[in-house]
């Protein structure tokens, strides 16, 4: 199965003109109005890295509250990268508990999720034609450690840390269907 890889290979998306921190955490702000009801706990920002494939640093940040999250992707410059255009945005309810872990997925997610998010992923770069994938934000505690496998439905999973050097400590290998 091919992947659409957003990171830094020819013709993949890049990021100009973005205003960095501030757009981020309004677009956030945003999204959490939409998705979280006024009654809710208290969310609180998360940051979540990725090493993808040695090939670049993707950051998502989210809104996190108990009944719903909603995140921002996007490339961060460095670590051998261009900052990539790709922008997403996601958010969900939590579905944990009529969710079924597919068959295929390693045992280490199953046994170990503490929460879903499910949505409707929307991916917007420079060429303004957006491209959506049907995700999961698998939230794991794997030892003690948080981990989050972005699941790209019936596609393929990529496990996310909340620190950069976390990331680059532990496997970045994406597991893809079968």
């Amino acid at each position: 199965m091919r992947v659409l890889d957003l990171t830094n290979a020819p013709g993949t998306w890049r990021r100009r003109g973005l205003t960095g921190t501030a757009l981020l955490m309004a677009a956030i702000a945003l999204l959490a109005g939409a998705v979280l009801p006024a009654a809710a706990a208290s969310p609180s920002v998360g940051e979540w890295h990725r090493n993808n494939y040695n090939a670049g640093h993707e950051r998502l940040t989210c809104i996190e509250g108990t009944p719903a999250w909603s995140c921002v992707y996007e490339n961060v410059p460095g670590f051998g990268s261009q900052p990539g255009d790709a922008v997403a945005h996601v958010s969900g309810p939590n579905v944990v508990s009529s969710w079924e872990c597919p068959d295929w997925f390693d045992a280490s997610v199953c046994d170990n999720v503490v929460a879903v998010y499910r949505g409707n992923a929307t991916y917007v770069s420079s060429s303004g034609h957006p491209v959506q994938f049907a995700e999961e934000q698998i939230l794991t505690n794997v030892g003690g450690t948080e981990v989050l496998q972005q699941y790209f439905v019936d596609m393929f999973y990529c496990p996310w840390y909340r620190t950069f050097e976390e990331a680059l400590a532990h496997d970045y290998n994406c597991t893809f269907a079968p």
